[in-house]
C-alpha cells in the first residue's frame, strides 16, 4: 500500500542523495525532472506528478508536463478554462503563500485545513479523476523555477511528515539545477533564432484565428508544438498570458489587480521571450478579439529577469546598478548611506550568487549576457 514506507529514514537518504547529485549534474531541465522524479518514487510513492515550469519574474506558468508515473511523461491534460480557475483562483496565491513562508513541501490536506472540498483544485480536478491526496513542492532559487504536484488514489494514505520533509530538502537542489539549466541552456548549433516579433490572434472562444510567419519558430524555442496541434490546444505560455489578461480586466480576488498579462520565459536558444496579451475592440463587424504578441525580451527585461533568477536582495541590487555605472565603493557608500565596508559585504555575496570574481564579471553577467551573446568570449 502506498505510504508503506513512511518510517524508512535508509530509502529517504538514498532519494536524498541521488537527487542531489542529479541536481549538479548539468541535466537538462526535463530530463532533470524526470529522473528526480523517479529517483523520488522509490522513496515517497505516488500515482501521478505533474510539474510546470514558471517564469520566476510573474510566478505564471509557461510549460506543464504531467506523468501517469515516474520516468512516463505525457503533456498535460487539463487545459483551457478549468487550468486558468484553477491557477488564477487558488494555485497563485497558495504558490506565493508556501514562497513567502519558505514552505518547500505542503501537503493539499494541510493547506486546506483537511477539508478538501474547499479546495477548487481538489473538486474540478483531483477528487473526478480518482486522486485523494496531493503533495505540492516548490523548486526554487532565487525565483520559482519548477512547481511540482504529487498525487495518490482516493483511499490510500496522506503525505505524512517524513515524506513532506524529504520533498523539503530536496527542493532547493532541484530549483538550483533547473536554475541552472535556464541560465546556461544555449542553442547547441549556436544560433539565437529570429529577431522579428510574432503576433497570435484567438477568438472569444480561445481559437487560433490567425498568427505571423515568426510565431512558430519563436514557440518552437520553448516547446514541441507536436502535442499541442494533436490535442487542438495552443501552448501552455499563451494559454496563462491570456489567462492573466481575462483576470486583470475582471479581477476575481484582491490579487487579480496586480496581475500583469506578461510571462516572459527563457528559449531553447538561450534568450529571454516576451508574450504580453490584449483584447481589440469589439465593432459591428467584428467582435472583439485576443491579441498575443511574442518577441524577444527587451534588454531592462533581461536585466530583471537576471537579476530576479539569481536572488539578489533589494539593497544587492541597488549595488549592482551602481556598479553598472562604474561608480566606486565611495560614491556606493555615499549614495545609500552606508559604510564602505558594508558595501564590500554586500558586493562579496553578490559574487558568490552570481559565480563571479570581479566587478567587470558581474556587469557583464548581469548586464551583457543575454542580450549582447554574440560579443561574450570575445
Amino acid at each position: 500500500m502506498i505510504g508503506a514506507v513512511e518510517n524508512n529514514p535508509f530509502a529517504y537518504e538514498r532519494a536524498f542523495s541521488e537527487i542531489k547529485r542529479l541536481s549538479s549534474a548539468g541535466l537538462e531541465g526535463h530530463e532533470l525532472l524526470r529522473r528526480a522524479a523517479q529517483s523520488m518514487k522509490r522513496a515517497v510513492p505516488f500515482g501521478s506528478y505533474c510539474v510546470a515550469t514558471v517564469d520566476p519574474a510573474s510566478n505564471l506558468l509557461t510549460h506543464v508536463l504531467n506523468g501517469g508515473s515516474a520516468g512516463q511523461d505525457g503533456h498535460a491534460d487539463v487545459y483551457g478554462e478549468v487550468l486558468h480557475r484553477m491557477y488564477f483562483e487558488e494555485d497563485l496565491g497558495r504558490l506565493a503563500s508556501m514562497l513567502h513562508e519558505r514552505r518547500p513541501a505542503q501537503p493539499l490536506s494541510e493547506a486546506t485545513g483537511r477539508v478538501l472540498d474547499s479546495s477548487l483544485r481538489y473538486r474540478e480536478y483531483l477528487g473526478p479523476v480518482g486522486y485523494g491526496h496531493e503533495l505540492a513542492g516548490l523548486f526554487a532559487d532565487g525565483g520559482l523555477w519548477r512547481a511540482g504536484y504529487f498525487t495518490r488514489e482516493a483511499g490510500e494514505h496522506d503525505f505524512g511528515p517524513a515524506e513532506v520533509s524529504l520533498l523539503a530538502r530536496v527542493a532547493p537542489y532541484v530549483g538550483a539545477g533547473m536554475k541552472a539549466a535556464a541560465l546556461c541552456s544555449k542553442a547547441k548549433d549556436g544560433r539565437r533564432g529570429s529577431d522579428v516579433t510574432g503576433v497570435v490572434t484567438l477568438d472569444r472562444n480561445g481559437r487560433v484565428v490567425s498568427y505571423t510567419p515568426a510565431v512558430e519558430s519563436l514557440l518552437l524555442e520553448v516547446e514541441d508544438l507536436r502535442p499541442a496541434r494533436e490535442q487542438g490546444r495552443i501552448p501552455v505560455s499563451i494559454e496563462m498570458t491570456v489567462g492573466a489578461l481575462k483576470r486583470a480586466l475582471d479581477p476575481v480576488s484582491d490579487g487579480d489587480h496586480n496581475l500583469v498579462p506578461r510571462v516572459r520565459l527563457r528559449g531553447r536558444s538561450g534568450r529571454w521571450l516576451t508574450l504580453h496579451a490584449s483584447f481589440t475592440e469589439a465593432t459591428q463587424e467584428r467582435p472583439s478579439e485576443t491579441v498575443v504578441v511574442i518577441a524577444p525580451s527587451e534588454p531592462e527585461e533581461v536585466v530583471q529577469l537576471n537579476v530576479t533568477s539569481y536572488g539578489l536582495t533589494p539593497r544587492q541590487e541597488k549595488i549592482v546598478k551602481h556598479i553598472a555605472r562604474g561608480r566606486s565603493t565611495r560614491h556606493i557608500s555615499g549614495a545609500l548611506f552606508i559604510s564602505e565596508h558594508t558595501v564590500h559585504n554586500h558586493l562579496r555575496s553578490v559574487f558568490e550568487k552570481t559565480g563571479v570574481h570581479s566587478r567587470r564579471e558581474l556587469v557583464q553577467r548581469l548586464f551583457s549576457e543575454d542580450i549582447l551573446p554574440d560579443t561574450l568570449g570575445n
